[in-house]
């Protein structure tokens, strides 16, 4: 992603993988990051994902999860972030 606030420009991005067990359990792992121009330094995470694919119709499911998002850049932040998710997947 892309933005632009006060002149400030930030790039965002997430690498990952998702993987589902018994096609109902959705797990990922993913690096997040964001590069902010003029900054000493930018934050980096380590996400682990896991929760339950429910399928509304043959190629949709709705994606309850937990989430946790280790910090791996101490400068920024030691502290990790835990999160409770709702999404939405498109199966193909």
């Amino acid at each position: 992603g892309y933005s632009d606030l006060d002149g400030a420009t930030i790039f965002s991005y997430k690498l990952g993988a998702k993987y589902y067990i018994i096609n109902t359990i959705p797990v990922q792992l993913d690096v997040t990051g964001a590069s902010i121009k003029d900054a000493n330094e930018n934050p980096l995470w380590l996400g682990l994902q896991g929760g339950y694919a429910i399928f509304i119709g043959d190629m949709v499911s709705i994606e309850p999860g937990l989430r946790y998002n280790l910090s791996l850049n101490e400068d920024f932040t030691d502290e990790g972030i835990f999160e409770f998710r709702i999404g939405f997947a498109l199966h193909f």
